[in-house]
C-alpha cells in the first residue's frame, strides 16, 4: 500500500512538469498578455480589454450570439464569481497561438496573434460544457 502515496506523488510531479513546459513554450509577452487580458475579463476593464482585443475580433458566446469588438465590448461586465481556469491547453500553429480553457462551466478557445501593437485576441468561441 506504500506504493500508492508514491505513485500519486510521481503523477502529481508529472502533470505539474508538463504543465512548467507548456507554459515554457509560449513566449513571455504572450503569457503576460493573456494574464492582462484574464483580469481586464474578471475586472471589467475596458481599456485594458480594448489593448488585447484585435480590431477584427469577433466572439461567439456560449448562447450562439455572435459579436464584433464594439458590440462585446458594449456588454463587457464583471462575472458574478472569480473561477480558475483549468484544463489550459495552448498551443502554436506558425505565428499564431491558440488557448483552451475551463471556467465557470464554459470552454473557451481563444485565439493570438503577433500584430505590430503586440500579443491580441482575434476570435472567441465560447461554449457550454456538458
Amino acid at each position: 500500500m506504500a506504493t500508492r502515496p508514491r505513485i500519486g506523488m510521481c503523477l502529481t510531479l508529472l502533470l505539474c512538469f508538463a504543465a512548467g513546459r507548456l507554459l515554457a513554450q509560449v513566449p513571455a509577452d504572450l503569457q503576460k498578455a493573456m494574464q492582462e487580458r484574464d483580469q481586464a475579463v474578471f475586472n471589467a476593464d475596458s481599456a485594458t480589454w480594448d489593448r488585447l482585443t484585435s480590431d477584427e475580433f469577433t466572439v461567439v458566446d456560449p448562447g450562439g450570439t455572435f459579436m464584433t469588438k464594439a458590440e462585446r465590448l458594449a456588454r463587457l461586465m464583471p462575472p458574478a464569481a472569480a473561477t480558475p481556469l483549468e484544463h489550459v491547453q495552448i498551443k502554436r500553429y506558425g505565428d499564431t497561438y491558440v488557448r483552451r480553457f475551463l471556467t465557470s462551466g464554459v470552454w473557451v478557445l481563444d485565439i493570438w496573434v503577433h500584430e505590430p501593437a503586440g500579443w491580441r485576441v482575434v476570435a472567441v468561441q465560447a461554449t457550454t460544457a456538458k
